[in-house]
Protein backbone atom coordinates (compact mmCIF):
# COMPACT_ATOMS: atom_id res chain seq x y z
CA UNK A 1 0.00 0.00 0.00
CA UNK A 2 1.43 3.34 -1.02
CA UNK A 3 1.51 6.02 1.67
CA UNK A 4 1.36 9.52 0.23
CA UNK A 5 2.76 11.06 3.41
CA UNK A 6 6.01 9.13 2.90
CA UNK A 7 6.42 10.66 -0.55
CA UNK A 8 5.75 14.04 0.99
CA UNK A 9 8.31 13.61 3.76
CA UNK A 10 10.88 12.59 1.14
CA UNK A 11 10.68 16.01 -0.47
CA UNK A 12 10.81 17.76 2.91
CA UNK A 13 13.95 15.78 3.75
CA UNK A 14 15.46 16.69 0.41
CA UNK A 15 14.79 20.37 1.10
CA UNK A 16 16.66 20.01 4.38
CA UNK A 17 19.65 18.43 2.66
CA UNK A 18 19.60 21.06 -0.08
CA UNK A 19 19.57 23.85 2.51
CA UNK A 20 22.53 22.31 4.30
CA UNK A 21 24.54 22.16 1.08
CA UNK A 22 23.68 25.67 -0.15
CA UNK A 23 23.48 27.75 2.98
CA UNK A 24 26.55 30.06 3.10
CA UNK A 25 27.25 29.20 6.75
CA UNK A 26 26.68 25.42 6.85
CA UNK A 27 27.80 25.10 10.47
CA UNK A 28 24.68 27.04 11.49
CA UNK A 29 22.30 24.61 9.80
CA UNK A 30 24.23 21.34 9.98
CA UNK A 31 21.45 19.89 12.14
CA UNK A 32 19.39 19.75 8.93
CA UNK A 33 21.85 17.13 7.72
CA UNK A 34 20.12 14.63 9.98
CA UNK A 35 17.60 14.34 7.16
CA UNK A 36 20.02 11.92 5.50
CA UNK A 37 19.77 9.14 8.11
CA UNK A 38 15.99 9.52 8.08
CA UNK A 39 16.24 8.52 4.40
CA UNK A 40 18.28 5.49 5.50
CA UNK A 41 15.72 4.46 8.12
CA UNK A 42 12.89 4.90 5.62
CA UNK A 43 14.75 2.78 3.07
CA UNK A 44 15.15 -0.05 5.57
CA UNK A 45 11.47 0.17 6.51
CA UNK A 46 10.10 0.21 2.97
CA UNK A 47 12.50 -2.35 1.52
CA UNK A 48 11.60 -4.81 4.28
CA UNK A 49 7.94 -4.21 3.49
CA UNK A 50 8.58 -4.89 -0.19
CA UNK A 51 10.57 -8.05 0.53
CA UNK A 52 7.90 -9.41 2.87
CA UNK A 53 5.13 -8.70 0.35
CA UNK A 54 6.63 -11.05 -2.23
CA UNK A 55 4.43 -14.08 -2.80
CA UNK A 56 6.87 -15.99 -5.02
CA UNK A 57 7.39 -19.44 -3.47
CA UNK A 58 11.04 -19.76 -4.48
CA UNK A 59 14.06 -17.95 -3.10
CA UNK A 60 15.41 -17.36 -6.60
CA UNK A 61 12.12 -15.86 -7.73
CA UNK A 62 11.99 -13.51 -4.75
CA UNK A 63 15.54 -12.31 -5.35
CA UNK A 64 14.99 -11.83 -9.08
CA UNK A 65 11.91 -9.75 -8.38
CA UNK A 66 13.68 -7.54 -5.92
CA UNK A 67 16.96 -7.05 -7.76
CA UNK A 68 15.33 -6.42 -11.13
CA UNK A 69 13.02 -3.88 -9.54
CA UNK A 70 15.99 -2.12 -7.95
CA UNK A 71 17.91 -2.08 -11.23
CA UNK A 72 14.99 -0.63 -13.18
CA UNK A 73 14.17 1.92 -10.47
CA UNK A 74 17.62 3.21 -9.52
CA UNK A 75 20.26 2.46 -12.10
CA UNK A 76 19.03 4.42 -15.17
CA UNK A 77 19.15 7.89 -13.63
CA UNK A 78 22.24 7.13 -11.56
CA UNK A 79 24.33 5.93 -14.48
CA UNK A 80 23.02 8.71 -16.70
CA UNK A 81 24.26 11.30 -14.22
CA UNK A 82 27.53 9.49 -13.50
CA UNK A 83 28.15 9.17 -17.23
CA UNK A 84 27.66 12.92 -17.69
CA UNK A 85 29.99 13.70 -14.78
CA UNK A 86 32.66 11.36 -16.16
CA UNK A 87 32.30 12.94 -19.62
CA UNK A 88 32.76 16.35 -17.99
CA UNK A 89 35.93 15.07 -16.33
CA UNK A 90 34.98 16.13 -12.81
CA UNK A 91 35.22 12.74 -11.06
CA UNK A 92 38.65 11.83 -9.73
CA UNK A 93 37.62 8.23 -9.01
CA UNK A 94 35.07 7.31 -11.71
CA UNK A 95 35.41 3.54 -11.27
CA UNK A 96 34.35 3.75 -7.64
CA UNK A 97 31.24 5.69 -8.61
CA UNK A 98 30.37 3.19 -11.32
CA UNK A 99 30.69 0.30 -8.88
CA UNK A 100 28.95 2.06 -5.97
CA UNK A 101 32.21 1.92 -3.99
CA UNK A 102 32.88 5.62 -3.53
CA UNK A 103 32.11 5.43 0.20
CA UNK A 104 34.78 2.76 0.69
CA UNK A 105 37.21 4.79 -1.42
CA UNK A 106 36.66 7.84 0.78
CA UNK A 107 37.38 5.82 3.90
CA UNK A 108 40.51 4.33 2.36
CA UNK A 109 41.78 7.77 1.41
CA UNK A 110 41.09 9.15 4.88
CA UNK A 111 43.42 6.63 6.54
CA UNK A 112 46.21 6.98 3.98
CA UNK A 113 49.61 8.43 4.92
CA UNK A 114 48.62 11.74 3.32
CA UNK A 115 45.21 11.84 5.02
CA UNK A 116 45.63 15.52 5.92
CA UNK A 117 45.99 16.32 2.23
CA UNK A 118 42.98 14.16 1.43
CA UNK A 119 40.87 15.95 4.04
CA UNK A 120 41.85 19.26 2.48
CA UNK A 121 40.97 17.98 -0.98
CA UNK A 122 37.63 16.73 0.29
CA UNK A 123 36.68 20.08 1.81
CA UNK A 124 37.36 21.91 -1.47
CA UNK A 125 36.15 19.28 -3.93
CA UNK A 126 33.09 17.71 -2.31
CA UNK A 127 30.62 19.74 -4.38
CA UNK A 128 32.37 19.49 -7.73
CA UNK A 129 33.07 15.78 -7.22
CA UNK A 130 29.47 15.06 -6.12
CA UNK A 131 30.88 13.30 -3.07
CA UNK A 132 27.42 13.28 -1.51
CA UNK A 133 26.88 10.16 -3.61
CA UNK A 134 28.72 8.14 -0.98
CA UNK A 135 25.30 7.73 0.68
CA UNK A 136 23.85 6.10 -2.44
CA UNK A 137 26.80 3.71 -2.46
CA UNK A 138 26.05 2.64 1.12
CA UNK A 139 22.37 2.30 0.26
CA UNK A 140 23.00 0.09 -2.76
CA UNK A 141 25.40 -2.09 -0.80
CA UNK A 142 22.63 -2.56 1.75
CA UNK A 143 20.14 -3.43 -1.00
CA UNK A 144 22.46 -6.12 -2.33
CA UNK A 145 23.23 -7.81 0.99
CA UNK A 146 20.06 -7.44 3.04
CA UNK A 147 17.57 -9.41 0.87
CA UNK A 148 19.88 -12.41 0.93
CA UNK A 149 20.18 -12.32 4.70
CA UNK A 150 16.45 -11.80 5.25
CA UNK A 151 15.29 -14.55 2.91
CA UNK A 152 17.90 -17.05 4.05
CA UNK A 153 16.93 -16.57 7.70
CA UNK A 154 14.01 -18.74 8.86
CA UNK A 155 11.00 -16.68 9.89
CA UNK A 156 11.23 -17.62 13.55
CA UNK A 157 14.80 -16.31 13.73
CA UNK A 158 14.38 -13.04 11.82
CA UNK A 159 13.78 -10.85 14.86
CA UNK A 160 16.96 -12.16 16.47
CA UNK A 161 18.84 -11.79 13.19
CA UNK A 162 17.89 -8.13 12.83
CA UNK A 163 18.92 -7.30 16.39
CA UNK A 164 22.21 -9.16 15.92
CA UNK A 165 22.96 -7.03 12.84
CA UNK A 166 22.03 -3.95 14.84
CA UNK A 167 24.39 -4.89 17.66
CA UNK A 168 27.11 -5.66 15.11
CA UNK A 169 26.70 -2.21 13.54
CA UNK A 170 26.93 -0.49 16.93
CA UNK A 171 30.05 -2.52 17.79
CA UNK A 172 31.58 -1.60 14.42
CA UNK A 173 31.02 2.08 15.19
CA UNK A 174 32.70 1.74 18.59
CA UNK A 175 35.67 -0.03 17.00
CA UNK A 176 36.16 2.51 14.22
CA UNK A 177 35.80 5.40 16.66
CA UNK A 178 38.61 3.89 18.74
CA UNK A 179 40.90 2.81 15.91
CA UNK A 180 40.37 5.50 13.25
CA UNK A 181 38.78 8.47 15.05
CA UNK A 182 39.73 11.04 12.40
CA UNK A 183 38.80 8.95 9.38
CA UNK A 184 35.61 8.88 7.31
CA UNK A 185 34.56 5.61 8.96
CA UNK A 186 30.96 6.74 9.18
CA UNK A 187 30.42 6.39 5.44
CA UNK A 188 30.96 2.63 5.65
CA UNK A 189 27.94 0.36 5.56
CA UNK A 190 28.85 -1.48 8.81
CA UNK A 191 28.55 1.85 10.67
CA UNK A 192 25.58 3.53 8.98
CA UNK A 193 23.75 0.17 8.71
CA UNK A 194 22.31 0.94 12.14
CA UNK A 195 19.90 3.41 10.55
CA UNK A 196 18.77 0.96 7.89
CA UNK A 197 18.32 -1.83 10.42
CA UNK A 198 16.15 0.19 12.77
CA UNK A 199 13.84 0.76 9.80
CA UNK A 200 13.95 -2.97 9.02
CA UNK A 201 13.12 -3.87 12.62
CA UNK A 202 10.08 -1.61 12.79
CA UNK A 203 8.84 -2.88 9.42
CA UNK A 204 9.29 -6.50 10.50
CA UNK A 205 7.55 -5.95 13.84
CA UNK A 206 4.71 -4.17 12.06
CA UNK A 207 4.31 -7.10 9.68
CA UNK A 208 4.18 -9.46 12.68
CA UNK A 209 1.56 -7.27 14.40
CA UNK A 210 3.90 -6.64 17.33
CA UNK A 211 3.36 -2.88 17.45
CA UNK A 212 -0.39 -2.78 18.02
CA UNK A 213 0.22 -1.48 21.55
CA UNK A 214 1.62 1.77 20.15
CA UNK A 215 -0.59 4.72 19.26
CA UNK A 216 0.70 6.08 15.90
CA UNK A 217 -0.37 9.66 16.56
CA UNK A 218 1.25 9.89 19.97
CA UNK A 219 4.30 8.01 18.72
CA UNK A 220 4.69 10.49 15.87
CA UNK A 221 4.60 13.41 18.29
CA UNK A 222 6.91 11.87 20.87
CA UNK A 223 9.44 10.54 18.34
CA UNK A 224 9.66 13.92 16.60
CA UNK A 225 10.24 15.58 19.97
CA UNK A 226 12.85 12.99 20.90
CA UNK A 227 14.75 13.45 17.63
CA UNK A 228 14.89 17.22 18.03
CA UNK A 229 15.86 16.99 21.69
CA UNK A 230 18.62 14.42 21.09
CA UNK A 231 20.10 16.44 18.23
CA UNK A 232 20.04 19.58 20.40
CA UNK A 233 21.77 17.74 23.24
CA UNK A 234 24.37 16.27 20.91
CA UNK A 235 25.24 19.66 19.48
CA UNK A 236 25.20 21.45 22.84
CA UNK A 237 27.81 18.97 24.10
CA UNK A 238 30.04 19.61 21.12
CA UNK A 239 29.45 16.36 19.21
CA UNK A 240 29.32 17.99 15.81
CA UNK A 241 30.63 17.18 12.37
CA UNK A 242 27.81 14.84 11.44
CA UNK A 243 27.39 13.83 7.81
CA UNK A 244 28.56 10.38 8.89
CA UNK A 245 32.21 11.38 8.77
CA UNK A 246 32.60 11.76 12.53
CA UNK A 247 29.78 10.12 14.46
CA UNK A 248 29.00 10.07 18.15
CA UNK A 249 27.39 7.71 20.61
CA UNK A 250 24.16 9.64 20.16
CA UNK A 251 23.73 7.83 16.86
CA UNK A 252 21.90 4.91 18.49
CA UNK A 253 19.17 6.83 20.36
CA UNK A 254 18.71 9.18 17.41
CA UNK A 255 18.39 6.24 15.00
CA UNK A 256 15.91 4.53 17.34
CA UNK A 257 13.79 7.68 17.52
CA UNK A 258 13.88 7.90 13.73
CA UNK A 259 12.64 4.30 13.56
CA UNK A 260 9.64 5.20 15.73
CA UNK A 261 9.07 8.30 13.58
CA UNK A 262 9.00 6.43 10.25
CA UNK A 263 6.77 3.68 11.63
CA UNK A 264 4.35 6.23 13.10
CA UNK A 265 4.23 8.21 9.87
CA UNK A 266 3.45 4.96 8.04
CA UNK A 267 0.81 3.80 10.53
CA UNK A 268 -0.97 7.09 11.24
CA UNK A 269 -4.40 7.59 9.69
CA UNK A 270 -4.53 9.46 6.40
CA UNK A 271 -6.76 12.12 7.97
CA UNK A 272 -4.13 12.97 10.59
CA UNK A 273 -3.03 16.60 10.28
CA UNK A 274 0.59 15.65 9.54
CA UNK A 275 -0.41 13.00 7.00
CA UNK A 276 -2.75 15.46 5.27
CA UNK A 277 -0.06 18.14 5.14
CA UNK A 278 2.56 15.77 3.74
CA UNK A 279 0.05 14.41 1.21
CA UNK A 280 -0.17 17.81 -0.48
CA UNK A 281 0.15 17.09 -4.20
CA UNK A 282 3.29 19.16 -4.93
CA UNK A 283 5.11 17.47 -2.03
CA UNK A 284 4.02 14.04 -3.21
CA UNK A 285 4.94 14.79 -6.82
CA UNK A 286 8.46 16.00 -6.09
CA UNK A 287 8.88 13.46 -3.30
CA UNK A 288 8.41 10.71 -5.86
CA UNK A 289 11.52 11.93 -7.65
CA UNK A 290 13.53 12.77 -4.51
CA UNK A 291 16.18 10.20 -5.44
CA UNK A 292 16.91 12.03 -8.68
CA UNK A 293 16.75 15.46 -7.04
CA UNK A 294 19.32 14.36 -4.48
CA UNK A 295 21.44 12.86 -7.23
CA UNK A 296 21.76 16.06 -9.25
CA UNK A 297 21.33 18.93 -6.80
CA UNK A 298 25.04 19.70 -6.33
CA UNK A 299 26.09 20.05 -9.94
CA UNK A 300 22.87 21.95 -10.70
CA UNK A 301 24.80 25.01 -9.58
CA UNK A 302 27.30 24.51 -12.41
CA UNK A 303 24.44 24.34 -14.92
CA UNK A 304 22.95 27.52 -13.50
CA UNK A 305 26.27 29.36 -13.66
CA UNK A 306 26.79 28.17 -17.24
CA UNK A 307 23.44 29.66 -18.24
CA UNK A 308 24.61 33.04 -16.98
CA UNK A 309 21.35 34.32 -15.51
CA UNK A 310 21.81 36.96 -12.81
CA UNK A 311 19.17 37.56 -10.16
CA UNK A 312 19.03 40.82 -8.12
CA UNK A 313 20.03 39.21 -4.81
CA UNK A 314 23.15 38.33 -2.87
CA UNK A 315 25.39 35.84 -4.65
CA UNK A 316 24.61 32.94 -2.32
CA UNK A 317 20.86 33.58 -2.67
CA UNK A 318 21.18 33.69 -6.46
CA UNK A 319 23.12 30.43 -6.40
CA UNK A 320 20.61 28.72 -4.13
CA UNK A 321 17.57 29.85 -6.13
CA UNK A 322 19.19 29.05 -9.46
CA UNK A 323 20.45 25.65 -8.35
CA UNK A 324 17.07 24.79 -6.84
CA UNK A 325 15.14 25.66 -10.00
CA UNK A 326 17.63 23.78 -12.18
CA UNK A 327 17.41 20.80 -9.81
CA UNK A 328 13.62 20.68 -10.08
CA UNK A 329 13.57 21.12 -13.86
CA UNK A 330 16.33 18.58 -14.47
CA UNK A 331 14.78 16.15 -12.00
CA UNK A 332 11.41 16.41 -13.74
CA UNK A 333 13.04 15.80 -17.13
CA UNK A 334 14.92 12.71 -15.95
CA UNK A 335 11.89 11.43 -14.05
CA UNK A 336 9.48 11.69 -17.00
CA UNK A 337 11.86 10.89 -19.87
CA UNK A 338 14.14 8.31 -18.29
CA UNK A 339 13.04 6.86 -14.95
CA UNK A 340 9.32 6.34 -15.52
CA UNK A 341 9.61 4.90 -19.06
CA UNK A 342 12.32 2.46 -18.02
CA UNK A 343 10.64 1.48 -14.76
CA UNK A 344 7.42 0.81 -16.67
CA UNK A 345 9.24 -2.06 -18.38
CA UNK A 346 8.68 -4.10 -15.21
CA UNK A 347 5.21 -4.93 -16.52
CA UNK A 348 6.80 -7.02 -19.27
CA UNK A 349 8.86 -9.07 -16.80
CA UNK A 350 6.94 -12.09 -15.46
CA UNK A 351 8.41 -11.70 -11.99
CA UNK A 352 6.70 -8.34 -11.56
CA UNK A 353 3.15 -9.51 -12.22
CA UNK A 354 2.51 -10.20 -8.56
CA UNK A 355 3.08 -8.26 -5.40
CA UNK A 356 3.26 -4.67 -6.62
CA UNK A 357 3.04 -2.98 -3.25
CA UNK A 358 5.24 -0.01 -2.43
CA UNK A 359 6.53 0.46 -5.97
CA UNK A 360 8.07 3.79 -5.02
CA UNK A 361 10.23 2.31 -2.28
Amino acid sequence: MRKLQLDGIRFVLFLMVFTTHYYPFPAKVDYLGYALPVFFVMSGFLITNVLLSSDDPSLLGKLKTFYLRRILRICPSYYLVIGLLIAAGVLTYPTQYLLYWVNMKLFGLSIADNSATIHGWFMTAWRKESLHLWSLSAEEQFYIIYPLILYLTPIRFRTAMLFLILIGSICARFWFMAQYPKSFYGVLLPVCAEYFVWGCIFSWLEARNRLTWLNPSWTLTLSTTAILLLIAIEHSLGHQGFFQFTTSHYQTPIALAMGFFIWALWAVNSDHIVARALSWKPLVYFGGMSYTLYLIHLFALDIYNAIGIQLPFETYINDAIGAFVITLLTGMAIWHWVEKPIYSLRRYVPYFRAGKQNERA
